[in-house]
């Protein structure tokens, strides 16, 4: 719990310091799109939420190095394969000049880096005539870039109704928290609680009064933390189901 704690008050501070700052933020980083399906809110938004999430992260990732006995080289190399989305994420942003296309690419990339880093990649579905072709190294790499991108704009697609895109990925992080625990993997429950933390002390400021949105970055990151968590849920427990995440 004080992992959590730690990430929630860090993500907290700094997203009541973003909404401090509004007046300066909304030159460049709000949200002036009225129109869209998932967006209700009628006056421009700071839109960098984003920069609390990961700071809350940081900030529970260096609580874990301090306190706890395992290394944690694996949650900064996570940071590390997620900087290119995040990055893109965020100059959309604050500039409102990098196209969707750009942003997925940055997000495939961001996978590739995990492969290559964290040895992350999909050997098995349990969907009847995809698990033979995984054996081909290539085709899994593939899937697994497509899947961890998929997700991160999944949950980029719903930022901008309060609460939504934040409130489901914590939801979705607390399942894989609690399976993880269930099976003993500690690091991806330590990590998963860093996300939930850095997630909650954002949301507070988003829901119910929207004073702050994710963003792109916000949005990105998220999706990419969530879909690396849960590969590496089922890829380190052969009793998890791949059909769980």
């Amino acid at each position: 719990m004080a992992t959590l704690t730690i990430s929630l008050l860090a993500a907290l501070m700094v997203a009541i310091m973003l909404v401090r700052l509004a007046p300066v933020l909304l030159q460049k980083a709000a949200d002036h799109d009225f129109s869209g399906p998932q967006k209700f809110h009628t006056r421009a938004v700071p839109r960098v939420g984003g920069v609390a999430v990961v700071a809350g992260v940081l900030a529970g990732i260096t609580w874990l190095e301090w306190r706890m006995p395992w290394p944690a080289e694996r949650y900064w190399l996570l940071i590390v394969c997620a900087l290119p989305t995040l990055g893109f994420g965020l100059w959309e942003d604050f500039t409102k000049s990098i196209s969707p296309r750009r942003r997925l690419i940055a997000t495939a990339v961001s996978a590739l880096l995990a492969v290559w880093l964290l040895g992350l990649h999909i050997s098995r579905t349990h969907i009847p005539g995809v698990d033979w072709l995984l054996v081909w190294y290539p085709i899994s790499v593939a899937l697994t870039v497509l899947v961890i991108t998929g997700v991160a704009n999944a949950i980029n697609i719903i930022d901008g109704f309060n609460g939504l895109a934040a409130m489901c990925t914590m939801i979705m992080l607390a399942g894989i928290a609690f399976v993880a625990n269930e099976v003993g993997d500690g690091f991806v429950v330590a990590a998963a609680l860093v996300m939930i933390g850095g997630t909650f002390g954002f949301f507070i400021l988003n829901y119910p009064a929207g004073l702050i949105f994710l963003g792109d970055g916000g949005a990105y990151f998220l999706g990419f933390m969530l879909s690396a968590l849960g590969i590496i849920l089922v890829e380190g427990n052969r009793s998890v189901s791949p059909l769980f995440p």
